[in-house]
């Protein structure tokens, strides 16, 4: 058991939605936990971390944010709310330390700031984050740093398991008498699900562990709320380089009917294999000038390509590509937009007919151009001979032009007329056949 020097915790020990009183690692229960103090096989490496890389900026979460020993509290089900409901219901954890404690990044990424809360202790509605932070491991994957008393870092600063974000605080609605992290990973974005963090490795001198199976239970959830402290760790064991794959490259795409099929080739180097990629996809929002949040995709290391359906035409969407191996993902391909569309539908043809002795004139509607816009128009004539129709006779016409006139045509003759429209996607059906007679 672990002897803290403030007396913050003795503070923190009176909260009953986060603690209870400090005791030692039981032994273990059916719920998953296996012998206190079992360890992992232990690797140490050099103290030299790594460096923020724009060409691998990314990493898993997998590092303990904390140097200084906490208390692990609520988990997902291992606390509970006097109704007998779960705490927290969800994969979070809440560690609880000192005022200050220093917080890093569990794993290499982009630091984005959530709020600036207003500080101090105050009466008022409860702000359920306080000030906090959030990083991005790319492909969709977030880390979250809840109730900060500092941050740190800047917003978009590249980070990695070395960089101090922030300082350890509280919730800002009083009491305030509990100091505590509230630590989540997320997938498909920092709204998206919270997912249980998993091992995390932290470093007991040079030392590599992983926690929670250090400490005795296999399973953060497992540990007894507020009982367990982790140990003090430090930098000495952090990896000397985010060693993640090459960017897929190039990506490319093509439309259709309401879909867009995106392809990449594998990277052009892998430290090790591809286990999966990670497609994001954004849809442009004209009346906000600015593209709508991110929707992710995950697909196997086998397949290159995917093709997303049920898109509106005419919409733009762009989409991106990571590679993910067992140091985290890739930085992100370039961006490639698509407008799905469908061919235009055919243009109704009973606008306009007339003929005189030797000439027909002819007019159409607008087609429908179903997600781009129409580029020309192909018109056609044929002429009865008395005992069958000739063969056509085609004219093309601008995409703002919907009349036209054919000169020279017999007298007395019967006539047959048609147009069709093209655009980027393709050709309409031929619209409905008008006849008409030129004068004699």
């Amino acid at each position: 058991m672990h002897t803290r020097k403030r007396t913050s915790r003795l503070v923190a020990s009176l909260v009953l939605a986060l603690c209870l009183p400090v005791a030692a690692v039981s032994t273990p229960s059916p719920d998953g936990s296996v012998t206190a103090g079992a360890e992992t096989t232990l690797v140490t490496v050099g103290a030299s971390s790594a460096a923020p890389s724009a060409a691998h900026p990314y990493s898993d979460p997998l590092w303990f944010p904390l140097r200084e020993p906490a208390r692990i509290s609520c988990v997902k089900s291992n606390c509970s709310e006097p109704d007998g409901s779960p705490y927290h219901g969800y994969w979070a954890m809440d560690l609880l330390g000192d005022l200050g404690d220093p917080i890093h990044a569990a794993g290499a990424g982009v630091l984005h700031i959530g709020a600036r809360g207003t500080g101090g202790c105050h009466s008022g509605p409860a702000d359920a984050s306080g000030t906090w932070v959030w990083v991005d491991h790319g492909g969709g994957v977030v880390s979250r740093y809840n109730h900060l008393d500092s941050i740190t870092a800047e917003e978009g600063q590249l980070v990695t398991p070395a960089t101090l974000i922030g300082t350890m605080g509280h919730e800002e609605t009083m009491p305030c008498a509990a100091n505590y992290l509230h630590f989540e990973v997320r997938t498909g974005g920092i709204s998206g699900e919270r997912v249980d963090p998993g091992t995390l490795w932290g470093c007991e001198g040079t030392t590599k562990k992983s926690y929670p199976l250090a400490l005795g239970y296999s399973s953060w959830n497992a540990l007894p709320k507020a009982k367990v402290y982790s140990p003090a760790l430090t930098d000495s064991c952090l990896p000397s380089s985010n060693a993640t794959t090459a960017a897929p490259s190039p990506v490319s795409s093509g439309r259709g009917d309401g879909t867009v099929r995106v392809a990449w080739s594998r990277p052009a180097a892998a430290a090790t294999p591809v286990d999966r990629y990670t497609i994001s996809r954004e849809i442009w929002g004209p009346s906000i000038s600015a593209w709508h949040s991110m929707s992710y995709r995950d697909v196997p290391a086998g397949q290159l390509a995917t093709t997303f359906r049920g898109l509106d035409n005419g919409r733009t969407y762009r989409f991106r590509v990571v590679a993910h191996d067992a140091a985290g993902n890739s930085a992100w391909s370039r961006y490639v937009k698509a407008i799905p569309a469908a061919a235009p539908l055919a243009p109704a043809t009973d606008r306009n007919l007339a003929a005189g002795t030797t000439y027909v004139r002819f007019g159409w509607y607008g087609s429908v151009p179903q997600g781009t816009p129409v580029t020309s128009y192909t018109v056609g004539i044929r002429h009865w001979t008395g005992t069958a129709w000739s063969a056509w006779s085609f004219s093309r016409t601008a995409g703002a032009e919907l009349t036209y006139r054919w000169d020279g045509v017999k007298r007395g003759t019967t006539h047959q007329v048609t147009a069709r429209a093209h655009s980027g996607a393709g050709s309409s059906p031929w619209g409905t056949y008008r006849k008409l007679t030129t004068l004699r």
